[in-house]
């Protein structure tokens, strides 16, 4: 792959992502692309992240998806090893490839929990003080009341539980990933969830939470309509790289509509 031309490294990086996508379970598809990505070196894992933002920067399905699997530094970095992410970090700052530079980027997010910025408290006061494994268990529950308060639980478990219960609906998984404070592990809780993440409320709401991983945040900028990039890019409760992104994005897609004007002109 590495001394192939670009328009055969193009077809070979859908050809693994389309491999992926027979793989529902969202920690698995990340192990086996992670197994395959590990084989190759830094010079060709830099330009397959390059390639990934350029599609998902298009609104091309296949690539946002192999952008949220490659945003998952955390889950990436066991099976690449962190000798070779930092690698490949430090070639795309090289070769000025900003949208990779902010997707591995490790910035703390805008706020976090205890920052004195609460805008809630953390968790209900109640099911705080009972058991872990009991309030597991909880999330499984019919109980609407019961479902609507464990939306403000802090252990990623739990949430992790209550987004499988088939009781849950939309509105309550939008109001866990727009929830402030909160632990960023349970933004990743809903991001990982295939079921919950395919609703474009949910991906907003995870963006637009000042509490979420910045990184995690960049790899759902893509999906979002152009009025709420504006917004994004507009917000003063953001991180500064989710901004600039908004407008590197938003800026793409005006050049592409009026090259597609300009083609329908001539």
């Amino acid at each position: 792959m590495e001394n192939d031309p670009p328009e055969m490294v193009v077809a070979q990086v859908e050809r693994l992502f389309r491999q992926g996508t027979r793989i529902l379970d969202r920690e698995q598809r990340t192990y086996a692309l992670g197994r395959k990505l590990r084989r190759l070196s830094p010079e060709v894992l830099v330009e397959i992240f390059r390639i990934t933002c350029q599609g998902a920067r298009l609104k091309r399905p296949l690539y946002q998806d192999g952008l949220r699997i490659l945003s998952d530094i955390r889950r990436l970095t066991p099976l690449l090893g962190l000798g070779k992410l930092s690698a490949v970090y430090t070639l795309a700052r090289r070769r000025d490839y900003q949208d990779v530079v902010r997707m591995m980027g490790r910035f703390p997010p805008r706020r976090k929990v205890g920052d004195g910025q609460e805008d809630e408290p953390t968790e209900d006061p109640v099911l705080k003080e009972v058991p872990l494994g009991h309030r597991k268990s909880m999330a499984r529950t019919r109980d609407r009341d019961l479902i609507n308060r464990l939306c403000h639980d802090q252990n990623p478990a739990v949430i992790s539980n209550l987004l499988e219960n088939p009781h849950l609906t939309v509105k309550e998984v939008i109001r866990i990933a727009s929830k402030r404070p909160t632990n960023a592990q349970v933004l990743w809780m809903v991001y990982r969830n295939l079921r919950w993440i395919s609703y474009y409320s949910v991906k907003k709401a995870l963006v637009n939470n000042p509490y979420a991983p910045p990184h995690l945040a960049l790899s759902l900028m893509h999906f979002l309509l152009e009025q709420d990039l504006e917004d994004v890019a507009e917000s003063d409760f953001l991180h500064p790289r989710l901004q600039e992104s908004a407008l590197d994005i938003l800026s793409e897609r005006r050049r592409q509509t009026a090259i597609k004007i300009a083609e329908g002109e001539a």
